[in-house]
């Protein structure tokens, strides 16, 4: 019976109802408490609820019950990560790492970890190891957004742009990414070529404000003082919608 509750759980989780999803795996780990998988999936839907304490709880007693997953160490990991709690996450996702050292996600996991607790270089060499594993994709392109953070955080801009620029070969519409390559930009004193990254951010998502903020600097860098006052107006409104 909690075999046909996990099933329905991930066929909801795949549909976007996490809520639904979540009563699912809770049904199936009152049937089956020992059910490891029951518990993982729980904590992959309760973070998607943004429950980030049930998640850990549902991650802790899925390795409780089977140590050997790498998964649920990762995951584990990522909610650590998103809890603030890096040095446990930085944990966590070396354990995951010691039992499969081929996944990218667990190297990006750590790498977050470690650009936070401001280990930019350990952090460099995370996401390279990620990058190495997997160059493209949505895995990719995220590693090479974290590891132009962590460049721009050495205040080495240039290669920062570098690594923004190949997250954005990946995916051409990473707001993040040409975001960050604005702010880089910017870094260095380029801001007409910042102006026009933070527009093609604002052009692919026009509520995202993080854009609209750094152009109103960027704009007044310039000298733009009126264009740079309207600018932080909007993004004001936005915040407000």
């Amino acid at each position: 019976m909690s075999g046909e509750w996990i099933n329905k759980g991930a066929y909801l989780l795949d549909l976007g109802d996490f809520e639904k999803a979540v009563e699912c795996f809770e049904k199936a780990t009152l049937e089956e408490p020992l059910n490891a998988h029951a518990w993982y999936q729980r904590g992959i839907a309760s973070r998607k609820l943004g429950n980030y304490i049930e998640a850990i709880q549902s991650f802790d007693k899925s390795v409780e019950l089977v140590p050997s997953n790498a998964d649920a160490w990762r995951n584990r990991g990522a909610v650590q990560n998103d809890l603030g709690r890096y040095a446990e996450a930085l944990e966590s996702s070396e354990k995951s790492m010691a039992i499969d050292p081929t996944a990218a996600r667990t190297w990006i996991v750590r790498g977050f970890a470690l650009h936070n607790l401001g280990r930019y270089e350990d952090a460099i060499a995370s996401y390279a190891r990620a990058i190495e594993l997997n160059p493209f994709g949505a895995e990719g392109r995220r590693a090479w957004n974290n590891r132009g953070a962590s460049l721009d955080n050495l205040r080495r801009h240039d290669d920062a742009i570098d690594s923004y620029e190949e997250a954005i070969m990946i995916d051409p519409f990473d707001i993040y990414a040409w975001n960050n390559k604005g702010v880089a930009l910017s870094a260095l004193g380029r801001h007409d070529e910042a102006i026009k990254c933070f527009d093609k951010a604002i052009l692919i998502q026009p509520g995202y404000t993080t854009a609209w903020k750094n152009k109103s600097v960027a704009l007044q860098a310039t000298g733009r003082d009126t264009e740079a006052k309207d600018t932080m107006g909007l993004a004001r409104k936005l915040e407000l919608q």
